[in-house]
């Protein structure tokens, strides 16, 4: 995915900051071991963690955590990895088949030759994934070519356009943590449109220098101090309040497994982030001339 759900570890007990760890380390070893490719390994990232931590709550399977060292400083300290079991490997084909279609997605918006490599890297991994779990391949093409059709059309509806990969992240949400919900659906829906809409806002900045589509430009003259901050307060709004839908709907679910890693995230994470990415380009836009 993107990278944005991580924990707020500066505010994260040591047991629960240990726990995290062994997930996104186990995630890095099962998509090797899935993959069978050091290179799909790069592809960890938090949002895939988080997605871990969740679904093995959501089936009540605790994971299989012992002590291990990185592949990558394999004469390093050991650390706390949880175990590749079904869940993770599952998981491993959900970031292959996400990484695919996000570069995918930067290639048919006019990518770089690194976006262009990087998809003739992951083809046949994706081919793979998608033979294993071909219903959710087929979900995420078809909102990903949704979402190019609507911003090729110009669509400046926040709704609509979130929308997109909302769908997806519940399509992902009900595969990983083992059907549909419904408080899991609307968990996975808000976290969605807040991905989608913080990483708009994070690009703004770059899509201006390369002339690309975003739904946060305003039409007509460049983007003044005055534009700026009218754009940070709706993305506040916004991301506030899918926030506080993730939090109704996790508030009512049964959290029994890895509750600490995972409450840290929802309470404290995406805010945490969400402060992070506004206060940045607050900054950023400080040192823009006017």
């Amino acid at each position: 995915m993107f990278g944005y759900v991580n924990a707020d570890k500066p505010n994260m007990l040591m047991k629960d900051y240990a726990v995290f760890r062994a997930y996104y380390c186990g995630m890095c070893r099962a998509i090797g071991k899935r993959a069978k490719s050091q290179f799909m390994r790069l592809g960890i990232n938090y949002d895939i963690t988080f997605l871990a931590i969740l679904a093995h709550n959501c089936r009540k399977q605790e994971p299989d955590i012992k002590e291990g060292r990185c592949a990558f400083h394999i004469l390093g300290k050991k650390y706390p990895i949880a175990g590749a079991d079904d869940i993770m490997l599952k998981i491993a084909d959900i970031n292959t088949l996400l990484g695919y279609y996000k570069v995918e997605d930067d290639v048919q918006d006019g990518g770089k030759l690194k976006h262009r490599i990087a998809r003739l890297l992951t083809r046949r991994q994706f081919k793979k994934a998608a033979k294993r779990l071909p219903e959710l391949a087929e979900s995420i093409k078809t909102n990903y070519e949704r979402l190019r059709a609507l911003e090729k059309a110009g669509e400046k509806s926040i709704d609509r356009l979130a929308d997109c990969f909302a769908t997806i992240l519940v399509d992902v949400g009900r595969v990983a943590c083992g059907g549909p919900d419904g408080l899991l659906d609307d968990l996975c829906y808000n976290l969605g449109r807040w991905i989608y809409l913080i990483d708009a806002y994070d690009d703004l900045d770059k899509d201006i220098e390369e002339e690309r589509f975003n739904p946060l430009l305003p039409e007509g003259g460049p983007l003044t101090p005055e534009k700026e901050q009218k754009i940070a307060d709706t993305v506040k709004f916004n991301l506030d309040f899918a926030i506080a839908n993730i939090i109704e709907a996790y508030d009512k679910m049964e959290v029994t497994v890895s509750e600490g890693a995972l409450s840290n995230i929802i309470y404290r994470g995406l805010k945490a982030r969400t402060e992070e990415i506004l206060s940045r380009r607050c900054k950023n836009a400080d040192k823009r001339p006017v």
